[in-house]
């Protein structure tokens, strides 16, 4: 699961048992996460993407 917001898109993909990555845009900051991955834009996803799948 690729997404921006750590409660619909991070939190649903691990209650759904997949692994996440997170796109971090700064606006949770400081906040607690269980996302696999953190990134910063969509090109780094697709990277571990194309690594990981």
């Amino acid at each position: 699961m690729v997404g921006d917001n750590l409660t619909a898109d991070i939190a649903g993909g691990r209650a759904a048992g997949l692994r996440t990555v997170w796109i971090d845009r700064g606006t949770w900051p400081g906040v607690d996460h269980q996302a696999d991955h953190v990134v910063t834009d969509v090109l780094q996803a697709i990277e571990i993407l194309q690594r990981h799948g």
